[in-house]
């Protein structure tokens, strides 16, 4: 490569580097426009991403029921055991899914409306426990500045200034409010619809996907065979299967564990009388799939809660509650399900969590840690290979310890 740049004469080499620069200049200025596209293409493939996520998590019930359909003792079932596991698993997860949008939705959105509307009461509430504190209460004085009155909330809280003028009020107050209201209304139907749609193409999609399932596998594996090397191949294929065990087995456990935590906090926010039990119940469900943090930070959107529905004591029983619960979660029934297959350090899974949520938001923090996993074991097959090749005693990497 240096000898035929070499080659090239002066004036050659200045055009090359001029045009690549006019090149980069050009994607520079319209990088704007090539993601909006590139935003675009993604959201016409939706349903096909969303329909291969589904198949990928649902493709281990079906092959494990297609195993105990296809040693039945009945011709049909045992000819046709991998069409009939996918139609029952989809069967039950249509179940599933018609039971949550018409029996837990309706409560989880009648939980919000409710807290949104009481919130003015909530907020006076918090006021008036703060004036009864009084000025020499050491608490009082961490807290902000307390207004004398309680003015209007939404003044207080939005910083809506209210005109004078009952015309101006209905010009600019009234107008704007309904156009505002009715354009989120607008683009938040327009959402959820195109998310239903694209959930619905999703699992037609998954539904092809796992019945033909042996026949895409086998044409990926033609393409990969004719494209890359029968070394490397088999080299991908050690590691894709290596990953996907790993992120396979955290996923799924991980959803498990959400599963019965949300389950048995229900339970316990029941018997303790907290309001909007079932949609907290949720929220602690869903955060703990992402390791330390979801969990801290859903005991403590829980308490809040607590306090602001009910009264101080009964918040520090609810926080005290859900921390002997998640102790009893972190010692006994996660390490039941997960096992101790990743092997990584605290410090590791922490520094993982951080990097995920600054690049990925949410959905890096939830996949940051069987990515860490996947990675430790990409290093530790390095070392070893080089500590071979160089004569070494091959070591284990320290990053599991848990001294």
């Amino acid at each position: 490569m240096e000898s035929k740049w070499k080659s090239f004469s002066l004036y050659k080499q200045g055009l090359i580097l001029l045009l690549i620069a006019f090149l980069l200049y050009n994607i520079t200025v319209s990088l704007p426009f090539i993601l909006g596209v590139f935003r675009g293409f993604l959201n016409v493939l939706a349903p096909f991403i969303i329909g291969c996520s589904i198949a990928y998590f649902l493709s281990r019930p079906v092959i494990k029921l297609d195993e105990v359909f296809s040693k039945n003792k009945r011709a049909f079932v045992k000819n046709k055991s991998h069409v009939l596991a996918t139609i029952a698993v989809f069967l039950i997860v249509i179940a599933a899914v018609t039971i949550i949008a018409l029996h837990v939705s309706p409560i989880i959105v009648g939980n919000l409306m409710d807290f949104i509307d009481n919130v003015p009461t909530y907020y006076n509430n918090a006021l008036d426990w703060a004036r009864d504190l009084g000025s020499e209460h050491w608490l009082y004085n961490f807290l902000p500045a307390i207004p004398e009155d309680n003015t209007d909330v939404a003044t207080d809280l939005l910083g809506v200034i209210t005109p004078t003028d009952p015309d101006a009020m209905i010009d600019t107050g009234l107008l704007a409010f309904i156009t505002t209201t009715l354009g989120t209304i607008v683009a938040n139907i327009v959402s959820v619809g195109t998310s239903l749609m694209n959930f619905a193409m999703g699992m037609i999609v998954a539904l092809y996907l796992l019945l033909y399932r042996t026949t895409v596998i086998a044409l990926v594996d033609r393409i990969a065979t004719v494209h890359i090397k029968p070394r490397r191949l088999r080299f991908l294929k050690v590691y894709l299967h290596k990953s996907n065990e790993v992120f396979y087995k955290f996923i799924s456990a991980q959803f498990l564990d959400a599963c019965i935590l949300g389950t048995l906090s229900f339970i316990l926010l029941s018997i303790l009388r907290v309001e909007y039990a079932m949609t907290l119940a949720l929220l602690l469900g869903i955060c703990n799939m992402i390791p330390f943090f979801g969990s801290i930070f859903a005991s403590l959107v829980t308490t809040v809660v607590t306090l602001f529905t009910g009264d101080v004591r009964q918040a520090i029983i609810v926080l005290g509650a859900l921390l002997i619960l998640q102790q009893i979660d972190a010692n006994f029934i996660s390490p039941k399900i997960t096992g101790d297959a990743l092997g990584l350090n605290p410090l590791l899974i922490i520094t993982s969590i951080f990097i995920g949520g600054y690049y990925l938001r949410l959905v890096g923090m939830f996949i940051a840690v069987p990515v860490a996993a996947m990675c430790k074991i990409f290093l530790e097959d390095y070392l070893k290979f080089r500590e071979k090749k160089l004569g070494i005693k091959p070591k284990s990497l320290v990053l599991d310890e848990k001294n």
